[in-house]
């Protein structure tokens, strides 16, 4: 008998192509500064916001088209570069100023959880790896803004996220 896995679903925040640029570009100055690839080098820039797994996943997305079109669009405002320190590993990540939207999003589709946006550039570098990275980075100014006026989902295939669907806010 085939056990059936309920679909794990990524709700995020794209930034546009001039933002996510700019991030392929710092990841591209990482793997330079440690010498060799690392975890996440090509993963696309965004904004997570929660994962949710059930098995009625599709019909939960209804409720959640039916919440999100009400939203108001609002400015994702990103500047300049931090870490976190995970103690034994680190990672490096452009800062959101003025998360209140993000939460207040997060919040009307009743996921509780705790989280901080951020867009990563660089995920669980060991401490040598970071002190490298983080010594040609740490001196860059960034700051720019985009509006968002949508969420996409992505859905979990084998090794991999996959574009789902955009849901978008109101007019």
């Amino acid at each position: 008998m085939e056990t059936k896995v309920s679909p794990e679903l990524l709700f995020i925040i794209s930034p546009p192509p001039a933002i996510a640029e700019y991030v392929s570009m710092l990841k591209q100055h990482v793997k330079l500064a440690i010498g060799h690839p690392f975890e996440d080098e090509f993963t696309k820039a965004h904004i997570s916001l929660f994962k949710y797994r059930d098995e009625h996943a599709e019909d939960w997305l209804y409720q959640v088209d039916s919440k999100i079109s009400s939203f108001a669009p609002f400015h994702v405002h990103i500047k300049n570069l931090n870490f976190y320190d995970h103690g034994t590993t680190r990672t490096i990540y452009l800062e959101v100023v003025q998360k209140t939207p993000i939460y207040e999003l997060v919040e009307k589709l009743d996921h509780s959880g705790d989280f901080t946006p951020y867009i990563t550039i660089a995920r669980n570098l060991d401490i040598n790896d970071f002190l490298k990275a983080w010594k040609s980075l740490k001196n860059l100014s960034y700051s720019d803004y985009f509006r968002c006026d949508h969420i996409t989902v992505l859905k979990k295939a084998p090794r991999r996220w996959v574009h789902y669907m955009d849901l978008g806010f109101a007019a």
